[in-house]
């Protein structure tokens, strides 16, 4: 799943708790691909090209089963024991493991069950299919808005991302031969839009009672 569906998750968690404040759900929601960003840069983690498809093909330690269940319990003690704040704990964690759970459906079979074992690895393989892939990714940004019930500002920042994101989702062959000669560009592309989906995201859908909800450490 492309960053502005990820993002729009975070709407889910929001709006079931609507006094924690929206900017953390946005970071949890994202923080496995954070992690996987960093690991390209420090070449921990990598991908590749074949046959005219980019493959996702080493990503256990920010992206396996394992690793998602640690971050979210690591994220939950940090939280609730730093800033004695159990609910923003707890939505903090399920947005965490919101990200391999969703990744699971749409990644190849690349999401293993831990850093210490290649197989089993778990996807359904969605992103192999682009057209199909957009339109469970629009359709999901939708599901969300709706269930959030957010402005037409945040519906179009939805759409517009998800229309800019179609030609990553249909680009193949010779298209992908920039990432084969500077492999950094891609986790840097992903970076960008973490970032910008966060803005525009936060920027549209934070209310005027947001302004006044409480601090981390105050629910």
């Amino acid at each position: 799943m492309y960053a502005i569906n990820h993002a729009a998750t975070a709407l889910l968690i929001k709006k079931n708790s609507p006094k924690l404040p929206l900017f953390p759900l946005l970071i949890s929601v994202q923080l496995v691909e954070v992690l996987w960003v960093f690991f390209n840069y420090l070449g921990w983690e990598h991908f590749s090209i074949s046959g005219g498809r980019v493959h996702l093909d080493f990503l256990p330690y920010s992206h396996s089963v394992f690793s998602g269940v640690a971050a979210a319990v690591l994220s939950f003690c940090v939280i609730n024991c730093g800033y004695k704040n159990r609910k923003l704990a707890l939505a903090f964690a399920i947005g965490v493991l919101s990200h391999v759970m969703i990744d699971v459906i749409f990644h190849e079979k690349d999401i293993q069950l831990s850093p210490f074992s290649a197989k089993p690895a778990f996807g359904l393989g969605i992103l192999d299919f682009p057209i199909l892939n957009f339109i469970i990714e629009f359709v999901y940004g939708l599901f969300c808005w709706w269930y959030f019930k957010g402005s037409k500002a945040l519906l179009w920042t939805i759409t517009i991302f998800n229309f800019l994101d179609l030609p990553m989702m249909l680009a193949h062959g010779d298209s992908l031969n920039i990432f084969v000669h500077y492999p950094f560009i891609l986790p840097t592309v992903i970076l960008f839009q973490i970032l910008i989906t966060w803005y525009f995201v936060y920027r549209y859908a934070h209310s005027k009672n947001d302004k006044n909800s409480p601090v981390i450490g105050e629910i």
